[in-house]
């Protein structure tokens, strides 16, 4: 059971980031972020806000976390932050093994549309493990969109195809929307939808990422001018062959990758590996720049929640 103290202490840290981070989030046209990142020992979990809706993840650990202290953190987050019962969405989060991937949750579809910088998206807290808008990349995404005018745009590992829209946004020539899962690639075309980015230039390919660079190289016909590279920690999904790890396999990745960059061309890197340590000796040949503290966003502050980097050809 968790002590008294710590409840009190976690309902008046909600109270006081909320104060704080209310203001920032309704001025940036934000209506999904961070509000509470396992600030207090012992109360392993995550809230974040999704409009008027909570998405609470509690996170297997060292300390017994039980059902009553699952429903009383649940009643105090309610209370706190002024969400309806029903509008609360729970996760618990086991750790996994090197070789286990998270399943579908459930099937109950219920998906909205929320905004963040002025571009919509639609998000689901019930189904999956994760929502189809990771909000630690936020920072990031403005970034992409950012680099994106007149640009060919690749986004591999795409996932809901956030970045894409985001390339789209920032007046991108081209996007192509890479994925081996044909549930997030029409996720990603209607993401794109939403934001009235519906010409021809924007294409989505079903595909595993490793197979789709691999023939990119072969055809010898496309150049991007900006590559969004964001695999998974580990994949054997039964789509690819083989299997993938970030950090035996990511500078095999990167040297493909870079072969299907323009002369002046970008691969924007990133992984939430904690373990991950770059291999600067396979990629001697790359001009590497870490930019991970100019990607974290404001409400993710003091975590290490993810790494990235630029990568381009010297």
């Amino acid at each position: 059971m968790i002590a008294p103290q710590k409840m009190k202490d976690f309902s008046k840290y909600l109270k006081q980031n909320h104060s704080q981070l209310r203001p920032w989030a309704s001025k940036n046209g934000i209506e999904c972020y961070r509000i509470y990142n396992r600030n207090i020992s012992g109360i392993p979990f995550t809230l974040d806000f999704y409009k008027n809706k909570l998405h609470a993840s509690c996170f297997e650990n060292e300390i017994e976390i039980t059902d009553e202290d699952v429903d009383e953190i649940l009643t105090i987050a309610g209370k706190t932050l002024y969400i309806k019962e029903d509008s609360i969405f729970y996760k618990y989060r086991k750790k996994l093994t090197d070789h286990d991937q998270y399943r579908k949750f459930s099937a109950e579809g219920k998906e909205f549309t929320v905004t963040e910088n002025n571009l919509r998206f639609s998000v689901n807290l019930s189904d999956y493990l994760d929502t189809g808008l990771f909000l630690d990349h936020r920072d990031t995404r403005m970034m992409v969109m950012d680099n994106s005018t007149n640009a060919n745009v690749l986004n591999l590992f795409a996932y809901t195809g956030s970045f894409s829209v985001y390339a789209a946004a920032g007046y991108a020539r081209s996007t192509t929307t890479v994925d081996m899962s044909n549930t997030y690639l029409n996720w990603a075309e209607k993401n794109m939808k939403l934001n009235n980015f519906t010409s021809k230039n924007h294409r989505y390919i079903h595909a595993d990422a490793l197979s789709f660079i691999k023939e990119a190289k072969k055809a010898k016909r496309d150049k991007w001018d900006l590559i969004i590279l964001d695999p998974p920690t580990f994949s054997n999904s039964r789509k690819m062959t083989g299997h993938f790890d970030i950090q035996k396999n990511h500078a095999d990745l990167i040297t493909d990758c870079a072969q299907l960059l323009s002369r002046k061309g970008t691969i924007l890197f990133s992984t939430n590996y904690r373990k991950f340590n770059m291999d600067k000796k396979g990629l001697k040949n790359l001009i590497i720049r870490d930019i991970s503290k100019e990607t974290i966003p404001v409400d993710f502050q003091g975590s290490k929640i993810h790494r990235c980097w630029t990568i381009s050809i010297r």
